[in-house]
């Protein structure tokens, strides 16, 4: 017979002050350790949570009870995904499996054998039947019905992965920094887009198609277009790591959590923090949050006001949200940007700096050579976007003496336009240095490269 359990009543402890437009419906007690990444299921009446107390409990939404736990990983129970009919339910685990269950029955259906790490992510594709599983080492496609691998994609200690809206792309989290996106069909590398901080916990597909956001270790939440690889926005407001982030199914609604005990409602097209949820955290990297796929309600992991440091993240809250009321308002002045980066490189006394005052401030002014680094906002590349965002350009001046050259190659990595600069009156070598700089600028990016020619012709003084 079905476990029944009432729902803890949040009145135990006074619940902080939300923002306009959120309203706490209940509170799910009953894990005894953190809990990990909720899923709801296809049909919003049910939603699954996994534990670090080895357990996964599944409860009614509309009444907050306990319908059942489920019992049967050796392990922390990091991650749930239902398939998109709602039949099965997989489990990812720290024992190294992935186990497929009844939701219903809670009977296991099938393990999932293949794993030599924990597995901390497990994502059906749209159509269902195929299973991605992401362990510390390589994300696994799997077929649900055979058990068998369909494929391995080997990437640098993945922490998470998720399908786009059509099933063909695999995005996933990785350990240094980056996001992979994959061709499911072919297994073949389209992207590796990089971010500035370490460890990206958290990745999720617009609904929508064409976004792909991602949540690091530095607290930004990411935005990229996924089809080109190309950065389009960096949020910022969360001050810790940013553990999780969802997009809703319907409304324009972009979620993130973090241990900084808050979570963020964001409007997905223009980037405006629509509010901030106090939400009690732990240092509990894996803590996840989930928009009920019909309904406008938000499920997060968390604690309730006055609960220990060593019990926090033991409760699920679910919130009602009203999108009318949360797009009438921002949380201050919101303004989002992105800058390009242009970086001029060369050997020293090829004119860097001469160009760049030039194109920083219209007009040619005499300079001796420039050690380190200097930079310029370019005024008239500055623009605003149809959808408010502020962009800008900055063009980074790098000294090119030998002594510079190795810690100045460092600086390259989000370059995205490189202007190489050599001295075509040498008599022998007008190339010189150039290959050093094409070498640099070619390693693990593809930004574009102009050769320019400078040193001393038009004037004596113009090199750097």
């Amino acid at each position: 017979m079905p476990q029944k359990k009432r729902s803890q009543n949040p009145k135990v402890a006074a619940q902080p002050e939300l923002p306009a437009g959120v309203k706490l419906l209940r509170t799910l007690g009953g894990h005894t350790a953190p809990i990990g990444r909720i899923a709801w299921s296809p049909d919003g009446r049910t939603l699954a949570s996994p534990s670090q107390d080895q357990t996964i409990r599944l409860w009614d939404a509309e009444t907050g009870e306990c319908l059942r736990t489920i019992n049967g990983h050796k392990e922390t129970v990091f991650a749930l995904a239902f398939d998109p009919k709602g039949g099965t339910l997989a489990s990812a685990s720290g024992d190294g499996t992935v186990k497929l269950w009844n939701p219903t029955t809670g009977r296991l259906l099938r393990t999932l054998k293949g794993h030599s790490q924990p597995v901390l992510s497990a994502a059906f594709g749209p159509k269902g039947g195929i299973i991605a599983s992401a362990d510390v080492g390589a994300v696994r496609l799997w077929n649900s019905v055979s058990g068998r691998i369909v494929r391995e994609l080997k990437i640098h200690r993945p922490w998470s992965a998720t399908y786009d809206p059509t099933g063909r792309m695999l995005a996933s989290g990785d350990d240094d920094g980056g996001v992979s996106l994959w061709d499911v069909v072919s297994g073949q590398l389209i992207h590796t887009l990089k971010s500035a901080a370490s460890v990206v916990y958290s990745v999720a597909f617009d609904p929508l198609g064409g976004t792909l956001a991602a949540g690091n270790m530095g607290g930004d939440l990411v935005l990229w277009d996924a089809n080109s690889g190309r950065l389009t926005r960096a949020l910022e407001g969360h001050t810790g790591v940013l553990s999780c982030v969802a997009y809703a199914p319907v409304d324009r609604l972009l979620a993130t959590k973090s241990d900084d005990s808050t979570v963020r409602l964001w409007n997905a097209d223009r980037g405006d923090c629509l509010g901030v949820i106090p939400e009690p955290a732990s240092r509990w990297a894996l803590a996840g949050l989930a928009f009920n796929p019909h309904l406008p309600l938000l499920a997060t992991v968390g604690s309730d006001p006055g609960t220990p440091a060593g019990t926090a993240d033991h409760v699920i809250h679910i919130r009602e949200l009203d999108p009318l009321v949360l797009f009438g308002q921002a949380v201050g002045s919101s303004v989002t940007y992105t800058s390009a980066k242009i970086v001029l490189v060369g050997d020293s006394g090829v004119g860097k700096t001469g160009l760049g005052w030039r194109l920083a401030h219209g007009a040619f002014r005499e300079h001796a050579s420039t050690h380190g680094q200097q930079f310029w906002l370019l005024d008239e590349l500055r623009r605003t976007r149809t959808d408010g965002a502020q962009c800008e350009a900055i063009l980074w001046d790098l000294a090119g003496q030998p002594d510079y050259r190795l810690i100045h190659a460092l600086f390259l990595d989000d370059a995205d336009l490189a202007l190489v600069l050599f001295d075509p009156t040498r008599n022998d070598d007008p190339l010189h240095g150039v290959e050093f700089w094409l070498k640099q600028l070619r390693v693990g990016q593809k930004c574009p490269i102009v050769l320019v020619a400078g040193g001393r012709i038009g004037h004596p003084a113009a090199h750097d």
